[in-house]
């Protein structure tokens, strides 16, 4: 059993998508990334395309054209009423023809900006990919190597002894009943609503989760479902996974997090201009990425989900689930897309009950 001062260890080598079995070595690390890079691996095909292939343009000619032909098409109603006379005017007549106008100017766009991404510069088109593909390799690489500091730039600690010694005994009974060999690096957050998160290679637990949970048996086993649940998440790779999407995604990801801080802590002008230049950004990451993550990620969290209830710690899991709700919450833009994608809680709950 670990002690409390020892929480902390060389970082093992990880474990490859559970539950096929153990790896150990370089080998096993580079089965274990790739596994979790296959998990999100169509996701992070669009968000490639979304955000290094010039994308932002044709949706920018897009609603642009849209706005100038249903412009035109009202002009174009005005002056044709104006002639014809109040009589013969028809308000259905002059709404159809603007909307006409926009879906014209929308489909010109639409042409016109496929066009210049792929037929008239096809080569173009595929060096930036490429070179986003690299680039976001070279990301991944780093944000694995990198991901201790920078952990702890964002503010998470290390555990406390007392911490430890409620997180770590329980860590190391679920890994046994997990078929696991090797543990993540586990650190606190403090002063968030963060309660549990798997990243590639660790596990960050709120501090206001043992808050919340409180102490004694029905808190320990409650923390003992959250904390399986995030082992799962660790041990499949799904960490590794969101990072995947993150560095394809970086210049959408750095976008829509600049409009969100906007948003939420600019006064009204400066909200209303973060909008009126970052809308593209919105616009891809919600109605494109953000579909294309949720159909993977809803079934790694009933699969998570699965695997705390073949431990025995199901009915832990839906009291806590019931009690907390989401136990992993966003806390910046990005993290509250990927938070969004998640199966609805009372589906969640009723897969974890018996058949009726």
């Amino acid at each position: 059993m670990t002690s409390p001062a020892e929480y902390a260890p060389p970082p093992p080598a990880p474990v490859a998508e559970h539950p096929s079995g153990n790896a150990t070595g370089d080998a096993g690390t580079a089965r274990w990334v790739a596994a979790g890079v296959r998990r999100r691996g169509a996701a992070a095909a669009v968000t490639l395309v979304c955000a290094w292939s010039g994308v932002w343009l044709a949706v920018w000619l897009l609603v642009a054209d849209a706005l100038t032909g249903a412009l035109l098409s009202a002009i174009g109603s005005a002056i044709s009423a104006a002639l014809v006379g109040s009589s013969g005017a028809s308000p259905g007549g002059a709404a159809l023809s603007i909307a006409g106008g926009a879906l014209r100017g929308a489909a010109a766009g639409l042409v016109s900006s496929v066009a210049s991404l792929v037929v008239d510069e096809p080569l173009q088109f595929l060096a930036a990919l490429c070179g986003g593909l690299l680039l976001s390799l070279a990301l991944l690489a780093a944000g694995v190597a990198l991901e201790p500091w920078l952990l702890r730039l964002r503010g998470f600690r290390r555990m406390s002894r007392r911490e430890a010694a409620r997180v770590m005994p329980l860590l190391e009974a679920e890994a046994a009943d997990l078929g696991l060999t090797s543990l993540p690096l586990v650190l606190t957050a403090d002063g968030d609503n963060l309660r549990v998160r798997a990243y590639a290679r660790h596990l960050v637990v709120g501090r206001s989760l043992l808050e919340e949970i409180g102490d004694g048996p029905a808190g320990d086993a409650a923390l003992d479902a959250v904390l399986c649940h995030g082992l799962h998440h660790w041990a499949a790779g799904d960490g590794v996974g969101d990072l995947v999407v993150r560095c394809c995604g970086l210049p959408l990801v750095i976008l829509y997090d600049a409009g969100h801080r906007l948003a939420e802590r600019g006064n009204g002008l400066i909200a209303m201009v973060g909008w009126l230049v970052l809308w593209p950004a919105w616009l891809l990451v919600r109605l494109v990425i953000q579909p294309m993550v949720a159909v993977t990620s809803r079934h790694q969290e009933y699969a998570a989900d699965a695997a705390v209830a073949a431990t025995g710690r199901g009915e832990a899991l839906h009291g806590v689930l019931s009690l907390l709700g989401e136990l992993e919450p966003g806390q910046s833009g990005w993290d509250r897309v990927i938070a969004a994608t998640h199966p609805p809680l009372e589906l969640r709950l009723e897969a974890l009950e018996p058949p009726a």
